[in-house]
């Protein structure tokens, strides 16, 4: 058998590389969409795929789930912490007394550019949410690109506190809980090649130079000046590659969090009663003048493109019922949950995130979801719906 290498890829060119920044930044603004406090709402149409770390020595005994596999960090793995101050941040609601309060919003991250994987854990409240792993390097030896994940660029390759000539510039002194900071801003070039601010800040402490807190603000129209969002970014140690491991895909990592994959295996209420191994919940026959249309069960999953944009296979699956009523979707799992959905709020309470309502009741995870445009989930609907829900058989 005669193998054939293929000839060394040159590095890229310096235009190759502008190129390749942008789409990092591009890719930075579209995961800021996707987490920056409506990770709920967003991921109804975006499922993720568990992305455990494990630290092997003294590790937590928790078994790698089917279809994935451990991947040993090489070298460094960063990581860092994120707390959502301000934007579309979630709220968490009192069933009891219906009080609302804003919910604790974190992001943990690991980042391994050995291997190119970056883990995100998503918490509300303090409670475990949603976990993820996406692939940040693409090609092979000399023309191997890593794009350090957002937050990661303006802190690891934009050069820090000092501006850095064509990427970045000082725009603000100030505090930030209790630092004297430095605002930093990324810059971008237009279609033209004109530099521009992007309105993408970044706040360094002024004596340490570690980042502090990140922001985004209008530069133009109506809302000029106006901050849309705000975190807190704390820089933990980072951790020896030698006692980290990622679980990833058997079939690879995507360079985005993976679209979500529903296949429906039944409908009726006899299939529900059966699909997740417990009484399913559901709002009667109607509710508010919506009418039950349809129920179905089957199975979701998780389907990811790989760095050149093919699709992987898809991994995840979990068995849910779906109750539609018109302008809403009732989405119920049972013991096993979808990687968005790992651990919902505490029992009594609810989470009412990007038009999306959480909570769970007897073992069932709910998830109730607008269909129609002319639907809204406010606090007193999220409420009323959450009430009203009751066992099939009831």
């Amino acid at each position: 058998m005669t193998i054939v290498e293929a000839p060394p890829q040159p590095p890229p060119s310096h235009d190759e590389l502008e190129a390749l920044i942008e789409e990092a930044r591009r890719r930075a603004r579209r995961r800021r969409l996707f987490i920056g406090g409506a990770l709920v709402g967003a991921i109804a149409v975006a499922g993720l795929v568990v992305g455990l770390v494990l630290v092997l020595r003294g590790g937590t005994g928790t078994a790698v789930p089917r279809d994935f596999h451990l991947v040993h960090a090489r070298g460094p793995v960063r990581h860092l912490q994120l707390e959502t101050l301000l934007g579309q941040q979630p709220a968490t609601l009192d069933l009891a007394t219906g009080d609302a309060e804003r919910t604790r919003v974190t992001q943990e991250l690991w980042w391994n550019e050995g291997t190119g994987f970056v883990r995100t854990v998503y918490r509300q409240d303090g409670r475990l949410v949603a976990d993820w792993v996406e692939q940040q390097c693409q090609g092979a030896g000399p023309s191997r690109f890593c794009i350090p994940p957002w937050p990661y660029v303006p802190y690891f390759q934009l050069g820090g506190v000092q501006p850095k000539p064509g990427a970045t510039r000082h725009v603000a002194r100030g505090s930030f809980r209790g630092h004297r900071v430095v605002w930093v801003e990324q810059l971008e070039r237009s279609v033209g090649g004109k530099l521009h601010l992007s309105g993408d800040q970044v706040a360094f402490d002024a004596v340490t130079h570690q980042p502090v807190a990140l922001r985004t603000i209008e530069h133009s129209g109506h809302f000029k000046g106006r901050t849309f969002r705000l975190n807190a970014i704390t820089v933990l140690p980072d951790l020896p590659g030698k006692n980290v491991a990622f679980v990833v895909p058997k079939g690879g990592a995507g360079r985005n969090p993976p679209n979500s994959l529903v296949i429906v295996t039944g409908q009726r209420l006899p299939a529900a009663r059966a699909a997740l191994g417990r009484t399913p919940l559901w709002l009667g026959r109607s509710f508010h003048g919506q009418r039950l249309a349809s129920v179905v069960v089957g199975r979701e999953g998780q389907q990811s493109q790989n760095v050149s944009g093919h699709p992987l296979p898809p991994v995840g699956f979990v068995r849910f019922a779906r109750f539609d009523y018109g302008s809403f979707a009732v989405w119920e799992f049972g013991r096993d949950r979808p990687s968005w959905y790992l651990h919902g709020p505490p029992a009594g309470k609810l989470v009412l995130s990007g038009g999306d309502v959480m909570f769970a009741r007897d073992g069932i995870g709910v998830d109730i979801r607008p269909t129609g445009a002319k639907f809204q989930l406010d606090r007193a609907t999220a409420l009323a719906l959450a009430k009203a829900m009751r066992p099939v058989d009831g």
